[in-house]
């Protein structure tokens, strides 16, 4: 009982550190008419637009649009609506869509608790195991965005779970939770993986667990298109006629396949990205870079997948478990080599890796340990952001006269004497100021300071 309260005590003070360096979510405040100019004069809207929209913006705006009412057919309608659903109640309701992708952050850890348990028997490992997924950068970088990986990445996990709850249960109940969570995980980013997903479910399900085929797996499919059809509830308030949505889904495939025709697969940068820590831009003129949310686990776990292939019939024996994280990790690799790779993508997988590594090491639990240590280099570049990079983005913003962003680039005091419609009016009349400025922490987030009386 003593080490699980210290257990707690150490999940609750790293959850604490990385909410204390990354406290500047905790105070935005989303300006729906800010956001709603911004879409409407960015890249979407204007092609060739220099006002680009990032996608973390986007799905904040998106998601606050479709909270209100609109039709998530009309915008952004390639991208499905789930996630981006959760971040607009966050920006509706909450006025921050970051206390959405906190939760996101919160409920992965409880998820990936209760699937270690599962699959780990000593309770150190165990927790040593959450530790290692608590901190990761790749997962840490998501809690002060609003993408759509970490969402996935949670509704993935939960269909992992109820998953490996039904290999011990045998209850029709947890498999059609699995296939519902695993809808969801297809209604909240485009469904590429998810076919290769369920045809290795159903192969576990069928091979490994030995249960009624035709029974199960019709209801596994019935659920899966359940839980997708579950994700677009945002759409069925105001139009609860199925045949259109499924008509307007025409729009959606058509959408992929046009944009999934050309374009520089670089087959070599998760390869790249997994193993030597660069990314090289798949743009015109993109550099190759460090991957500031790299890890030991992902080489390790990687080299782990295909060490677990080479010896599938001793692994399968000892642990099914195992054999379905591995073939899952596998598929998503190979499957990214077709697509325009970014390597925020391996969040996905990152669980998978996790879960492998400390499978490998749970007898040295020293080496996990050293793991852990391991992640601080990166996870510098979270916690202890460059006021150059602020600069850098100022001068852009500065020189491409998009005055509302730089705006928000202001620190407190630099708002308090001067409002956004005067400070539009100022650079109106002196777009060839230089102003006198310096850089400040403002909640562990380098904002500028303006040193002119307006």
């Amino acid at each position: 009982m003593r080490k699980k309260i210290i257990n707690c005590l150490v999940l609750i003070v790293l959850i604490l550190i990385v909410s204390y360096f990354n406290r500047w979510i905790f105070a935005f405040k989303f300006e729906p008419e800010y956001w709603e100019n911004y879409y409407y004069t960015s890249q979407w809207n204007i092609p060739n637009s220099e006002r680009v929209i990032s996608d973390d913006g986007l799905y904040k705006y998106i998601g606050y649009r479709l909270v209100t009412g609109e039709n998530t057919f009309n915008v952004n309608y390639w991208i499905p609506p789930m996630g981006k659903y959760w971040y607009g109640i966050g920006a509706k309701y909450l006025q921050n869509p970051y206390f959405i992708s906190f939760a996101f952050y919160l409920l992965s850890i409880f998820i990936f608790s209760l699937l270690a348990k599962l699959i780990f028997k000593k309770n150190n490992i165990r927790w040593l195991a959450i530790y290692l997924w608590v901190l990761n950068p790749l997962l840490v970088e998501q809690v002060w965005q609003t993408m759509l990986d970490l969402p996935m990445v949670l509704f993935f996990l939960v269909h992992v779970y109820f998953l490996f709850r039904f290999e011990k249960e045998k209850s029709i109940k947890t498999l059609i939770l699995a296939a519902i969570f695993l809808g969801l995980t297809a209604g909240t980013k485009p469904a590429y993986f998810v076919p290769m997903i369920g045809l290795i479910d159903w192969w576990w399900i069928i091979t490994v667990q030995k249960v009624d085929r035709f029974k199960n797996l019709l209801f596994y499919l019935l659920f899966v298109i359940g839980g997708y059809v579950l994700s677009y509830t945002c759409y069925f308030i105001a139009h609860p006629n199925p045949i259109p949505w499924i008509r307007l889904h025409e729009k959606v495939i058509d959408f992929q396949i046009i944009n999934s025709e050309g374009g520089n697969h670089d087959i070599l940068n998760i390869f790249r990205t997994i193993f030597l820590c660069k990314f090289k831009g798949f743009w015109v003129g993109g550099q190759e870079m460090i991957v500031k949310n790299w890890s030991l686990i992902l080489p390790i776990g990687t080299i782990l997948l295909a060490k677990n292939i080479l010896f599938f019939k001793k692994t399968i024996k000892e642990n099914p478990k195992i054999i379905y994280l591995t073939l899952i990790g596998i598929g998503y690799i190979l499957m990214c080599l077709k697509i325009e790779f970014w390597p925020r993508y391996l969040l996905l997988i990152l669980p998978i890796l996790v879960l492998l590594v400390v499978k490998f090491f749970e007898n040295k639990p020293l080496v996990l340990f050293l793991l852990l240590i391991s992640y601080l280099p990166w996870l510098r570049y979270n916690f202890f952001p460059k006021s150059s990079d602020l600069v850098q983005e100022w001068t852009q913003t500065i020189e491409n006269q998009h005055y509302r962003e730089a705006y928000r680039l202001l620190d407190n005091e630099s708002r308090q004497k001067i409002n956004e419609s005067d400070w539009l009016k100022y650079w109106e009349n002196n777009k060839n100021d230089i102003l006198s400025k310096e850089s400040v922490l403002e909640n562990n987030q380098w904002r500028i300071k303006i040193n002119k009386v307006f």
